[in-house]
């Protein structure tokens, strides 16, 4: 069973949870590609969205760390680089027919619980107290709805 969005997963910063709920409906999406039968072009298309995502994300947590003057950038945005590197060279395999696809979703699914876990809620509760404030903090209630204000 791949992973599914679940409470447990959220850090309490409104920004990093919601873009990690929406690398997890990419995660689903691709599982249901390959679980539905649909053509390797689908498949690929999928890996390439997940690809542009995970990089996406992966700035924005950045920007967000640089906004904030979380202490410990440099040593997450090394954590990044391999993950892309990672991600990048397993993808290659899977569209070249030399790795299934569902290895690269048992990747992503382990990467993403782990990389929350022991690296994201530490910039979580950076960001909680940080004396600097996000650029777009006073207007995430526009575009962001955090989970516990939803029906």
């Amino acid at each position: 069973m791949f992973i599914h969005w679940d409470p447990s997963l959220e850090t309490g910063q409104t920004l990093i949870d919601a873009e990690h709920r929406l690398l997890i409906f990419l995660f689903r999406k691709l599982d249901v590609a390959v679980k539905t039968g649909e053509s390797h072009a689908a498949v690929a298309h999928v890996i390439d969205e997940v690809k542009r995502f995970v990089a996406f994300h992966f700035a924005s947590e950045e920007n967000l760390m640089r906004e904030t003057n979380y202490p410990q950038l440099l040593t997450h945005q090394a954590l990044h680089a391999d993950l892309l590197t990672e991600l990048g060279v397993l993808a290659t395999k899977v569209i070249a027919h030399r790795e299934f696809p569902e290895d690269l979703l048992f990747f992503l699914n382990k990467w993403l619980v782990e990389h929350i876990a022991n690296h994201d809620q530490h910039v979580a509760l950076y960001v909680r107290d940080a004396v600097a404030r996000p650029i777009a903090e006073p207007v995430y209630h526009e575009y962001i709805v955090p989970s516990h204000s939803r029906p």
